[in-house]
């Protein structure tokens, strides 16, 4: 089959017609003509193999990576920068369009990442071996098959290398993979690097490791923290197990944000791009103005954001589901002298429903998972009669869906997107509410 592709789709994907239905063809370009086949057939639209490129686009661009069409992590690596870019803010124009008549003119220039390689500062990778080797790998989607990782030119440098070191420690010591059967084995590597500093967690099933492999791995340069996740139970989407051992080093990670001090556990969320959470959380506090008497932020993780508006507010609550980020955010706030600044654990929408009751917020600051607000926590929003709303999504479509309810009550006065994850379809996005 050949078809000309016409745009681009929501994961990355390139889209053309045949039969008057859209072909999603991973790996094909807008302007390219391609040959392909059908590898699945919908009512409504055809899932293509990509065979050859018959016209190539001007924007095509050779991936750095050899497995960057197995892997599936960075499916914008053969696209011009610049295109990227565009790709993402035609692709949040249009979606929240659709789904919320949101107007143009109100959605600011996307800002770009300045170093659109080597930016992620923490990794999650499953484990195999490969060739009587342990190796990382990404899964092909929709598959069982693991793609082993030579190289990742998406990880920080220093991330990369200690997980080369961790795994060239791990094969001396011929640690296995995990088995179902035996419940033992390693199943994840979970590393993460901040100021040069690095924390790294097995995430495993029963094992017990020996006092030789952990004075080993302790010794990488500049690793700091050496955890064990036991995790066995089958087909989970957690990584990390209940059980949380720590074999050496520092329990929590510190590291400075601007004139912020941060401490975060294994367990903690925080933005994978260090330099582009910075331009995020300024875009956050630009919004809010001085001597606000109450800020609430919800899903606020290890405190970063509320911690960034420490001096615009006699008093800051955030709320996270999470304990051990509360545990954190809690001693985040000690350790910048914020005592205005407290969080809790607890749903979201539940624990914000009796702080609003008690007194009306100022600023509101949501920065919810992919999925976006639940139909409580937006309830919530609307009945706390708040000033403004900000708004942190990583997800056009979900946000699109939660605009269209609080527009409402609130009028969307700007929106600011920032390229947090290049060459992958994913886009950040900053949205300021003001109550009507």
């Amino acid at each position: 089959m050949q078809t000309k592709i016409v745009k681009l789709g929501i994961n990355g994907e390139g889209i053309g017609y045949q039969d008057r239905k859209p072909v999603f063809i991973a790996g094909a370009l807008p302007d390219e003509v391609v040959e392909y086949r059908i590898t699945e057939k919908n009512t409504r639209y055809y899932v293509g193999k990509l065979e050859r490129i018959v016209t190539k686009s001007v924007n095509r661009r050779k991936p750095i990576c050899a497995i960057q069409g197995r892997c599936d992590g960075c499916p914008l690596m053969i696209l011009d920068y610049d295109q990227q870019i565009q790709y993402k803010f035609d692709n949040l124009v249009q979606t929240l369009e659709k789904y919320a008549g949101i107007r143009k003119n109100v959605i600011k220039p996307l800002l770009k990442n300045p170093n659109p390689l080597y930016y992620r500062n923490q990794l999650k990778l499953p484990v195999m071996v490969d060739k009587g080797k342990l190796v990382n790998g990404m899964y092909i989607q929709n598959s069982n098959f693991l793609v082993p990782i030579e190289k990742c030119f998406i990880h920080e440098l220093g991330l990369e290398k200690v997980r080369v070191s961790v795994l060239e420690i791990l094969n001396k010591h011929k640690v296995a993979s995990y088995d179902n059967k035996t419940k033992k084995g390693l199943r994840h590597l979970v590393i993460r690097g901040l100021d040069n500093k690095y924390q790294c967690t097995l995430v495993s099933g029963e094992d017990s490791y020996s006092e030789e492999l952990v004075s080993e791995l302790k010794s990488i340069k500049g690793l700091v923290s050496l955890y064990q996740s036991i995790q066995t139970t089958k087909n989970t989407p957690n990584i990390f197990g209940k059980k949380l051992i720590l074999l050496s080093g520092e329990k929590d990670m510190e590291f400075k944000l601007d004139d912020i001090k941060l401490r975060l556990s294994p367990q903690s969320f925080f933005q994978l791009n260090t330099e582009q959470a910075r331009v995020l959380y300024h875009e956050v506090k630009k919004n809010v103005p001085a001597n606000c008497g109450l800020i609430l932020e919800a899903y606020s993780g290890i405190g970063g954001i509320s911690l960034y508006l420490k001096d615009l507010a006699r008093q800051i609550k955030g709320v996270e589901f999470i304990e051990s980020a509360v545990s954190n955010a809690n001693m985040n706030a000690k350790l910048n002298k914020a005592t205005n600044v407290q969080f809790a654990v607890g749903d979201a929408a539940e624990k914000m429903s009796v702080w609003c009751k008690k007194q009306t917020p100022d600023v509101i600051v949501v920065d919810p998972p992919r999925a976006g607000l639940d139909d409580n926590m937006i309830e919530t929003i609307i009945r706390s009669k708040a000033k403004k709303v900000i708004y942190v999504s990583c997800n056009p479509s979900t946000l699109a869906k939660n605009l269209a309810e609080l527009s409402k009550r609130y009028v969307v006065k700007s929106i600011v997107p920032v390229d947090m994850f290049s060459q992958t379809q994913h886009v950040e996005t900053v949205v300021l509410l003001e109550k009507k």
